[in-house]
């Protein structure tokens, strides 16, 4: 009796649709998923932060370069402007 059967699966997903309702589901999985990751990458002591920022692609053209720089080195824009 100490499992979840598939039957108590559906009751959970029932109360978690009414609760948020259908066009959050998509962004509550998200983060949870996200959550997960860092709680994974935190008990592994990895650090997230020097994941994300090894590298830096330029917003106009794509091209990717160290996260040091500030400008693309293909068409010399500024990496923190958009569009």
């Amino acid at each position: 009796m100490g499992a979840l059967q598939p039957g108590h699966l559906v009751v959970i997903l029932a109360i978690v649709l009414l609760v948020f309702g259908p066009g959050k589901l998509g962004e509550v999985s998200a983060q949870l998923g996200k959550g997960l990751r860092e709680l994974r990458e935190g008990t592994e002591g990895k650090d997230h932060t020097e994941l994300a920022h090894a590298s830096r692609h330029c917003s106009q053209c794509g091209t990717p370069g160290p996260a040091s720089t500030s400008f693309c080195a293909a068409c010399g824009r500024a990496l923190g402007e958009g569009g």
